[in-house]
This record gives structure tokens, C-alpha cells and sequence, in this order.
């Protein structure tokens, strides 16, 4: 069973509108623990459906983003087909595609 915290993370990862990104911090802010941020990855995991939330929508707060070899073709054409300039590990209109919930 999940937590309350669970629910509003999956709940705010979810509502991360098309070509937009948003980060760790902002999704723990907006899940009501700000200072939960390295706890995110993990909570998205857990979620029952995991490969249908939009993980690769939650970026570090300077607008670089996580890239392994596994997923990082799957990466760029996600982020391409949203509008979102992905130039080596950095977000190039990071700031215009920002999504804060506020």
C-alpha cells in the first residue's frame, strides 16, 4: 500500500503538462516535503504502472538530466517530439520549459 507522499508524487509526476520538465525538487515541494528531492527516483519506481509515468520529465535543478546508454536515444526522441532542446546532458530551453505547479 502507498503512502500518502507515494500518491501525491505519482499525482504530481503525472500532471507534468506535454513539453514541459519539471525537478526533483519541485515535484518533493509540490508532493508537500520540499526537502524529500533524492527520494523521488526511488518513489516513481515503486509505482505500480512506473513505465507510464513520464520520468524522463524530472530533471536536476541546473536543467542537466540523467542519461545512461539504455535510455538515452528513448530520452532524446521524447524530449524532441515535446519541443525540449536536449544538447549532450543539458536542457538548452531549460528555463522556457520549466514546470513549477504554481
Amino acid at each position: 500500500m502507498a503512502t500518502e507522499f507515494q500518491e501525491k508524487v505519482w499525482d504530481a509526476v503525472s500532471a507534468i503538462p506535454y513539453g514541459k520538465v519539471t525537478t526533483y525538487g519541485h515535484i518533493a515541494k509540490a508532493a508537500g516535503k520540499p526537502n524529500a528531492a533524492r527520494y523521488i527516483s526511488r518513489i516513481i519506481g515503486q509505482h505500480p504502472d512506473a513505465k507510464n509515468l513520464p520520468w524522463y520529465k524530472i530533471v536536476y535543478s541546473n536543467g542537466t538530466v540523467w542519461v545512461n546508454e539504455q535510455y538515452k536515444e528513448t530520452r532524446r526522441v521524447l524530449y524532441e517530439k515535446e519541443g525540449i532542446i536536449l544538447k549532450g546532458k543539458k536542457i538548452v530551453n531549460f528555463r522556457d520549459v520549466l514546470y513549477t505547479f504554481e
